[in-house]
């Protein structure tokens, strides 16, 4: 989202900066008396004093743009998962990038004997495992797997340690509740 964002905004600024110049070099134009170059503002200005404001085409563009405005807002206002997680450091403030604990956490969890595999979903206050096993009990390797997770985030030394929460399947596919 952060990427969508960045695009945005750039794509936004351009336009912005592009209409400014193009304004500004109609305004110069139009002091020396000359036709319009590339923006036909004498056509539009006559255009519009033929169209009052409650025409249904004024309304629509109008619709739109506040449509446009509210999703740029939207986009702003959405809270998303934070990209590092603080330490508790002595020192200099430090930060944890979110990937890599998620990356640690999943190495934490296939490390345990009797799981196949992992993901992993880490945010402030949670972080959410779920394994694979090949074990025909799944509820055997919940605890392994559960201290070996919970081991390595406190190992982490993390400014305030997610809450971890363990979900197994096992080869049939059934899966087992958290814990």
């Amino acid at each position: 989202m952060r990427v969508v964002n960045r695009v945005l905004a750039a794509v936004l600024a351009l336009a912005l900066l592009v209409g400014g110049v193009l304004v500004a070099v109609e305004i110069v134009v139009a002091a020396f008396g000359l036709d319009p170059w590339i923006v036909p503002h004498d056509r539009w200005y006559r255009s519009t004093l033929g169209h009052p404001w409650d025409d249904d085409a004024s309304r629509w563009v109008f619709i739109g743009l506040v449509l446009a405005g509210l999703s740029l807002l939207a986009l702003q206002i959405v809270r998303r998962r934070p990209r590092t997680l603080p330490l508790s450091t002595g020192g200099a403030p430090a930060d944890l990038g979110r990937r890599s604990m998620e990356r640690s956490l999943v190495r934490a969890a296939t490390s345990v004997d009797g799981v196949s595999g992992a993901k992993v979903r880490v945010s402030p206050e949670r972080a959410d495992v779920v394994a694979t096993t090949t074990r025909r009990q799944a509820e055997e390797v919940r605890p392994r797997l559960a201290e070996a997770v919970e081991r390595r985030v406190r190992a982490l030394g993390l400014a305030r340690e997610p809450q971890v929460k363990v979900q197994i399947s096992g080869r049939n596919g059934a899966g087992s509740g958290d814990g």
